[in-house]
């Protein structure tokens, strides 16, 4: 892979982790305006909790390799 290529990897990758975010900060804002404060709790832990599935998940795929 060139440099040329190897650059457009890194900015398409860095605009799909903005993206993520954008995303990320809107979920919040729409939690904190329904809910308030609690809201955006209740909001993040949901998402905690799926990436913890996703964790274990992996975990067991890395247990199952060994």
């Amino acid at each position: 892979m060139g440099y040329n290529e190897k650059v457009l990897e890194k900015i398409s990758d860095r605009e799909q982790r903005s993206d993520e975010r954008m995303s990320l900060w809107q979920s919040i804002i729409q939690s904190f305006e329904q809910e308030g404060a609690d809201g955006v709790a209740s909001e993040l832990v949901g998402l905690m909790a799926k990436i913890q599935e996703k964790f274990t998940a992996l975990l067991e795929k890395l247990d199952e390799m060994a």
